[in-house]
């Protein structure tokens, strides 16, 4: 019998970024600057978050790209490649940050001077303004929390891909990631909920249950009957709001662009791969 269209009934589409990764593993320098410029973007957030000050933001991006391109041979696909990127990011970071509690915070809003003017004056304002409500927020949050919301409300990885980068089980991740989320709400809530109402002797913890709804962790019944009850209670319905307004923050302080100062910092990775002996190709 014959197939429709003369096609295997399971035939397999290659997947560019498996591409990339084994053209970059042959030493393929075009295919590794791609590759790295990919994750640049995640990797130089992180080290706005989680650094103390300027010099060390760029030290974590050039040792973490440079460590991506020497141990790419080791990358076997368990994880998706950005959450392992991430863990060399997170390995480069813990050791630049010792001893350096008492620095300053390096601010978000300072991470897009560096990003490329594809949007109007008026947006980029308010992109700024918007970026320095969210770093004075992260800033007051403990660093696991800040690790967790970065990696799903701003990096978008799935629970499984941030349980992995964080060295922890997905169980544990989504119960930090209730916290975090609560705990980040009531930082912003000045600014997102001036006056909240009070709640009632009888509310549920709807914080919780909200973000368990964002991890599809709550049931239809649940779920229905947290929105019946959110529709009738204004303080509910204020933290709620504030829940959501806080978590688009960070959504928008997520921008995919790859700047002139990251490109720089990826081509001076690729410059001291090539000079370790790692390309096989002159560019």
């Amino acid at each position: 019998m014959e197939l429709e269209c003369g096609l295997l009934p399971f035939q397999l589409q290659s997947d560019p970024m498996n591409e990339l990764i084994d053209r970059a593993k042959a030493g393929d320098s075009i295919a590794m600057e791609e590759l790295l410029a990919s994750v640049a973007p995640l990797l130089q957030r992180f080290g706005v978050l989680m650094c103390r000050d300027q010099t060390d933001a760029e030290d974590v991006l050039q040792d973490a790209l440079l460590s991506i391109a020497t141990h790419l041979s080791e990358f076997e696909g368990r994880a998706s490649f950005s959450s392992w990127a991430f863990t060399l990011a997170r390995s480069a970071c813990s050791h630049k940050r010792r001893g350096q509690k008492n620095q300053p915070q390096l601010a978000l809003d300072e991470a897009l001077d560096s990003a490329e003017p594809s949007a109007s004056p008026e947006q980029l304002t308010a992109d700024r303004e918007l970026a320095q409500v969210l770093n004075q927020a992260l800033a007051r949050l403990p660093e696991d929390y800040r690790e967790v919301i970065m990696l799903r409300d701003m990096e978008d990885m799935t629970a499984p891909e941030a349980a992995e980068s964080l060295g922890i089980s997905v169980e544990a991740l989504k119960s930090r990631l209730h916290r975090a989320r609560s705990a980040l709400r009531a930082v912003l809530s000045p600014v997102f909920e001036p006056v909240p109402a009070s709640s009632g002797a009888n509310c549920p913890d709807v914080m919780a249950l909200w973000s368990r709804k964002l991890e599809g962790d709550l049931s239809a019944f649940d779920c229905a009957q947290m929105e019946q009850h959110i529709e009738t209670c204004p303080a509910c319905f204020s933290a709620c709001s504030a829940l959501k307004a806080a978590l688009l923050a960070c959504r928008t302080a997520n921008s995919a662009e790859v700047g002139p100062q990251v490109r720089l910092v990826v081509k001076g990775a690729i410059r001291n791969w090539i000079k370790a002996g790692g390309s096989c190709l002159e560019k």
